[in-house]
């Protein structure tokens, strides 16, 4: 649940731009649910929308598979945008290369 303090940033699938990459969050409907496993889509994957039209949505799933889904059904799926992974080593190296940032002299 969001709060004014912490956004969740949860939309819709149906919301997804041409080229954008999003976390598959929750599939509201059972039925539905059962609709897009058959189709490769599960809560928790990524998928990155290839193109849009105002009644359809083509997707490419993280195993490379495209697939046509109708926006009617995309509203009721939940997507947050994709999360890149931290690398910690680079945050490290970031802070000796430029220490001035940390308010440290040499």
């Amino acid at each position: 649940m969001a709060t004014p303090h912490a956004p969740d940033h949860v939309r819709s699938l149906a919301a997804t731009r041409t080229g954008e990459a999003v976390l598959i969050r929750r599939i509201l409907f059972g039925a539905l649910r059962s609709f897009c496993t058959a189709l490769g889509l599960r809560e928790g994957d990524v998928v990155r929308c290839r193109a849009g039209t105002p009644s359809h949505l083509l997707l490419e799933t993280a195993s490379g598979r495209t697939i046509p889904l109708e926006r009617d059904w995309a509203r009721f799926i939940q997507v947050s945008p994709e999360v890149e992974p931290v690398d910690e080593e680079s945050d490290e190296e970031s802070a000796v290369l430029h220490p001035e940032e940390d308010g440290a002299t040499i």
